[in-house]
């Protein structure tokens, strides 16, 4: 057992390998699937702040009391019950820390998101959580938007300082995949809150004003991970090019201010240019990203019913059934076996 207590490399690896291929064996630890974590997140955050309540009618220092609770009853099951991805130990340690925030004195400053920031950021590396470790830097993007509000650049610029370097950070094979889904989650998410965080401050204003800038840096982003997603075959990175190449044309929709025929008929041409580029660029290709059917040969379902049938296990000769009919010793009776079908004769 590692410590803090938890999943060990070769465990997070077994759980993986386990999710792709079922006949291999698990690591043993507790996990449920997406929609059980998050039915018991649900109803963890209200037993915690049930537990936060009563401790408020008590008159007791309800932040570190619930705190203490809901982790210590978190760690009571992940040592005692191998409880990990479960959802309830997550959102128990999840909880519990903004539980204890929620209780100190507050002057209701912006600087409190980075407080919650650190908490999520702190449960995401004890849980192992990628969602934990997303929250955290939207949390951070968040706070940078509501900090300088005048400036909505400042906060895409973030978000595409956090996306660049999660992108590059895939290239690297990680021991562990909660690492790679946390980084994955990062380069994927990044643009598209970034851009909603710059949406988010223009939008209550008497006009909305386009902004190159932020275009830029949407654009500058996409095309750094579509040519990493490229190179590297990474579906994440093309996914978040293409979400980043969205966005940027959704903030410059004024610039296309033309009829829906038009818009229409610019899309087509667009697609069928990109088709015949790609066509002609991947041709003949036979490795990485291709578009050449591979021609199947006649013989192959032949060959793989062959194969099958050496493979397979033989059994010993089927057993011979007592013969219920008459016996056929020599005679010359008509029931003679040296006798054929229909009345012919033996040696016909």
């Amino acid at each position: 057992m590692n410590w803090p207590a938890g999943p060990s490399i070769s465990d997070e690896r077994a759980d993986a390998l386990h999710a792709i291929v079922p006949s291999q064996p698990e690591s043993g630890w507790k996990h449920n699937g997406l929609l059980l974590r998050i039915v018991f997140t649900v109803l963890a955050a209200i037993a915690v702040s049930a537990a936060f309540g009563f401790f408020a009618l008590l008159s007791l220092p309800k932040g570190i009391l619930t705190a203490a609770l809901a982790i210590g009853a978190a760690e009571l099951l992940i040592v005692k019950h191998r409880f990990f991805r479960t959802g309830v130990e997550s959102a128990l340690w999840l909880f519990g820390t903004f539980a204890f925030i929620f209780g100190l004195p507050s002057q209701g400053k912006v600087e409190a998101i980075l407080v919650f920031a650190a908490a999520s950021a702190l449960s995401g590396w004890r849980m192992r959580n990628a969602f934990f470790g997303v929250f955290a830097a939207i949390l951070v993007v968040v706070y940078v938007a509501a900090k300088w509000e005048h400036a909505p650049i400042l906060s895409m610029t973030t978000a595409a300082l956090i996306a660049i370097p999660s992108a590059f950070a895939l290239r690297r094979a990680w021991q562990r995949p909660s690492n790679d889904r946390l980084f994955a989650g990062l380069a994927l998410a990044m643009p598209v809150v970034g851009y909603l965080s710059t949406f988010a401050l223009r939008i209550f204003q008497t006009t909305f004003v386009m902004n190159f800038q932020v275009a830029e840096i949407l654009g500058i982003t996409a095309a750094i991970l579509l040519a990493a997603g490229i190179a590297w075959r990474d579906r994440v990175l093309l996914i978040s090019a293409t979400l980043s190449i969205a966005c940027a044309a959704i903030e410059l929709r004024q610039l296309f201010d033309y009829p829906a025929e038009a818009k229409l008929i610019g899309a087509g041409i667009a697609v069928i240019a990109i088709a015949v580029t790609l066509e002609r660029v991947l041709r003949r290709k036979t490795q990485g990203l291709v578009v050449t059917v591979v021609a199947t040969n006649p013989y192959d379902e032949a060959m793989q019913i062959g194969g099958i049938l050496t493979i397979a296990p033989h059994g010993s000769a089927p057993a011979e059934h007592a013969h219920t009919g008459p016996v056929l010793t020599d005679s010359a009776s008509a029931t003679d076996k040296s006798f054929g079908g229909a009345g012919a004769g033996g040696d016909y």
